[in-house]
């Protein structure tokens, strides 16, 4: 084992010293390969830095892997009140016939409502949310707007990682409070003429109920702009857009009567593996309490991505390769052409006992060691390209929060291609030189 290692760092070190001593036509013979490699690792590492920034965009709207979302839909008879929470054939309120139905009899969305609940603690979900869009009529700088609105629950901001650039995310204590919590982008902040929330602001709310919101923080965008032509000027104006997202709890108990709200969406993370078992667990049991067909789920698992990840990397580290083996021909020529110059070199090693094998490794471990240096010169070009690349440019503005670090896996890709083209182009010239019989290597 001594013996093996100490061959393996003499044949390495000789190699270097080779390598010093023709650098300037070996440097000549591998910029092809340094370039291939930059080339190859830097769009290997671009894919996979896009692929991280799409996962993050992803969840937000999505929610995080293993997420299932459900919907459910009464039926006509459960909406007459035989589903759960509803009055039934035998209450009060219908017993005496032609009696008005119970005022306190609760609605479709009501039910559903109640389902949720009831399902999450049946089954100890820790890990889920509840969301349903709708449109606020909002007074902004003195004007009548509409907010385009997610009404969701505490734990959506965990599913989505949705993140607030000012303020803070929801908290249980605004569960209790007369004064909706609400969420706002940017734009509805510029609406107001307040560039910055540095503490809680009240917003007038119109419709669907008259009241007073109170703004806690401003969520991050997603770099999308909504534009209009002036009817004054003519001109193309664009602003950021108007969203915002309400805390259920308050904003439910706040609506009339006479609003007839849709059933919200159920989110639950099953876990990554599991959102097909969630899925089907869920439709099971809420079809068995509202009817057939009348709950659909749907996960967030694609394969498919991972799928076109793998296939990309794929094809890229192909012609990358391809783009080395061309390069690598003209280190082959330098060194068929250092082997016919050390021939009397290579005799004289023979002659003191140098084994084929150590003869061998040395001259095409100079090709790897050529290569290796010129792999980490291109990969040490492309971690630097990295650094410029323009994400939010790329992305339509989008502003990444946590910009993902350079692929290990791209430098490890890169640097095993090369080793691998520099083995390959050194088994000729290595064979070569094993071929040449001692005594005429010295009589060379």
């Amino acid at each position: 084992m001594n013996g093996f290692l100490t061959g393996t760092v003499g044949a390495l070190v000789e190699a270097w010293t080779q390598l010093r001593i023709g650098k300037l036509r070996v440097l000549l013979s591998l910029v092809g390969v340094g370039v291939a490699v930059a080339a190859m690792t830097f769009v290997i590492a671009f894919g996979q830095v896009s692929a991280a920034v799409q996962a993050e965009l992803m969840q937000q709207w999505n929610g995080r892997p293993g997420t299932v979302m459900l919907n459910v839909t009464p039926s006509s008879e459960d909406s007459d009140g035989t589903g759960p929470g509803g009055t039934g054939p035998d209450t009060p309120a219908q017993a005496g016939g032609g009696q008005a139905a119970d005022p306190t009899a609760l609605s479709a969305a009501e039910k559903v409502d109640k389902a949720y609940t009831d399902f999450v603690e049946r089954y100890k979900i820790s890990h889920w949310a509840t969301n349903e869009r709708t449109t606020l009529r909002l007074s902004l700088g003195g004007m009548p707007t509409n907010v385009q609105t997610q009404v969701v629950s505490g734990g959506y901001g965990i599913l989505h990682r949705t993140q607030v650039l000012q303020g803070r995310w929801f908290s249980a204590d605004d569960e209790d409070d007369l004064s909706p919590s609400i969420l706002v982008s940017q734009g509805v902040l510029d609406a107001l003429g307040v560039p910055e929330l540095h503490a809680p602001l009240r917003v007038r709310g119109l419709a669907p109920v008259e009241t007073t919101y109170t703004i806690v923080g401003v969520l991050k965008g997603d770099g999308s702009v909504s534009c209009y032509s002036d009817p004054e000027t003519g001109e193309d104006v664009c602003d950021a857009p108007m969203t915002a997202m309400v805390l259920s709890e308050p904003y439910y108990r706040l609506l009339p009567s006479t609003v007839e709200r849709s059933a919200p969406t159920l989110e639950v993370w099953a876990g990554v593996g599991k959102g097909s078992e969630m899925g089907d667990l869920m439709k099971d049991h809420f079809n068995a309490i509202f009817g057939h067909n009348a709950a659909s789920a749907w996960n967030n698992e694609f394969d498919s991505m991972e799928e076109f990840d793998r296939t990309f990397t794929l094809v890229v580290t192909s012609a990358g390769v391809f783009i080395m083996v061309l390069g690598a021909l003209g280190l082959i020529n330098i060194s068929m052409v250092t082997v016919r110059q050390r021939i009397h070199e290579i005799g004289v090693r023979r002659s003191f006992g140098a084994t084929s094998r150590r003869v061998f490794f040395s001259i095409m471990l100079e090709s790897v060691v050529a290569t290796v240096v010129a792999g980490v010169i291109g990969i040490g070009v492309a971690i630097v390209a990295m650094r410029f690349v323009p994400l939010e440019v790329l992305f339509n503005g989008y502003t990444v929060s946590n910009r993902p670090p350079f692929p290990m896996s791209a430098a490890l890709i890169g640097l095993v291609a090369a080793s691998g083209v520099g083995a390959l182009a050194g088994i000729i010239p290595a064979v070569v030189a094993v071929r040449i019989r001692p005594i005429d290597a010295i009589r060379f």
